[in-house]
């Protein structure tokens, strides 16, 4: 009877299982995908903000290099893709060579890399397009009707692997704004600051993964983490927090643990959730921790140096203080941009991250481009402002806090 029985049998997919990235776990099922389409050489995955109609690529499972790394753009410019989206029915390209010196960068990139024929798939979440799957062969008119069967279901399984990163992303946000608004901590910065902050953040994270050959997914990651760099402030004080006039040193003391109290909030929700082996962990909390320390090692709360300091801190670090001097607050109006770019590049000298500054030196065009998209809707409430940490003559035009 027992030898009817085996339980030897290697699961194709157990690396599912382990935590890791999401880039890693796209190669995982790569790997198992050429099992029975050894044909296909590249899957890719693409997010969809439908707030700004922009396509992003995040992960892919090439295997000599990404042909778009880093690359965007409008779905409404994107003419097949969007037949796609408006029939929610997949494509099949039997011979890319048709679309040889095409306009469209995206599409000239994938023939010029050698790939013949592909399958792209639309994703949906409640009825909603989240992205697109890409299998890309460099063998053209192999996507018969079998294989496809077969990418059909391994486009469901990563459909579902990126739904889940985007679910926790969006958990931790919902979690991180129910928390503050049972808080008494009311924060005067708007949205937009959030939004581009955030934004800027991700220009600097999508050369710094150039830089160091990094996947898409790592400037995506420090997008959604950026927000949550100052929730440690919902653990500070109302008499500190709220305190009109200057801190005194022994309440500045206070309010520069909102680093590791902010650390200890994510780690704890992290946990709370079951979520602690999520790829976007490390980052959330790396962010919130030490997005304060300087490179010359005279910030806090450790006092570190340059490469000591967690590369998405540096990166959050010179999208705030940017956004900071460029934003109006009632104890000082919105600078120029000629005039915060030549402060950060004076900054570079011993607070900010040379690189990180040299990206957004070298992005003006870019930079404005996120202004003009995230406006302030409203000035800030002056009377409230005034309430904040530091106002009444504490605050320098690149804040401490």
């Amino acid at each position: 009877m027992d030898s009817e029985i085996e339980f030897n049998r290697t699961d194709i997919l157990a690396r599912l299982n382990d935590s890791g990235s999401l880039s890693e776990k796209i190669l995982a099922i790569h790997d198992a995908a050429r099992i029975c389409c050894e044909f296909i050489h590249r899957i890719s995955v693409t997010i969809y903000d439908p707030k700004f109609d922009l396509l992003k690529t995040l992960v892919h499972s090439t295997d000599d290099g990404n042909p778009l790394a880093g690359y965007q753009a409008r779905l409404a410019d994107t003419p097949s893709l969007h037949r796609i989206f408006l029939s929610g029915k997949p494509r099949v390209v039997h011979d890319l060579a048709a679309f040889a010196g095409g306009e469209r960068a995206h599409t000239r990139r994938i023939v010029e890399h050698g790939f013949r024929s592909s399958y792209t798939i639309p994703m949906y979440a409640n009825e909603q397009l989240t992205g697109f799957i890409f299998f890309n062969s460099r063998l053209p008119n192999v996507m018969n009707e079998a294989a496809l069967t077969q990418l059909d279901m391994m486009a469901r399984l990563i459909s579902l692997l990126v739904g889940m990163e985007l679910n926790l992303v969006k958990t931790m946000h919902g979690a991180l704004r129910t928390a503050a608004s049972f808080s008494s901590y009311r924060d005067p910065e708007t949205g937009a600051h959030l939004d581009r902050m955030s934004h800027f953040s991700r220009l600097i994270a999508s050369e710094i993964a150039r830089d160091r050959g990094l996947n898409d997914e790592f400037a995506e990651a420090i997008l959604w983490a950026a927000p949550m760099h100052d929730i440690g402030k919902i653990a500070i004080p109302d008499h500190i927090l709220l305190k009109p006039g200057k801190l005194t040193p022994d309440e500045f003391e206070s309010m520069k643990t909102h680093t590791t109290k902010g650390r200890e909030i994510i780690d704890t929700m992290l946990r709370n959730f079951n979520l602690g082996n999520a790829s976007l962990a490390p980052v959330m909390a790396n962010i919130a921790e030490y997005h304060h320390e300087n490179v010359d090692g005279s910030g806090y709360p450790r006092g570190l140096k340059a490469e000591a300091i967690p590369i998405e801190a540096r990166i959050i670090a010179t999208a705030d203080v940017f956004d900071a001097l460029t934003s109006r607050r009632c104890y000082k109006p919105a600078w120029d941009n000629a005039s915060a770019f030549a402060e950060i590049d004076a900054l570079s000298k011993w607070k900010l991250d040379r690189r990180c500054v040299e990206i957004l030196l070298d992005n003006r065009t870019a930079i404005a481009e996120i202004q003009a998209r995230f406006r302030d809707e409203a000035e800030l409430d002056c009377r409230e402002e005034q309430s904040r940490p530091g106002s009444a003559g504490q605050h320098s035009a690149t804040p401490e806090v």
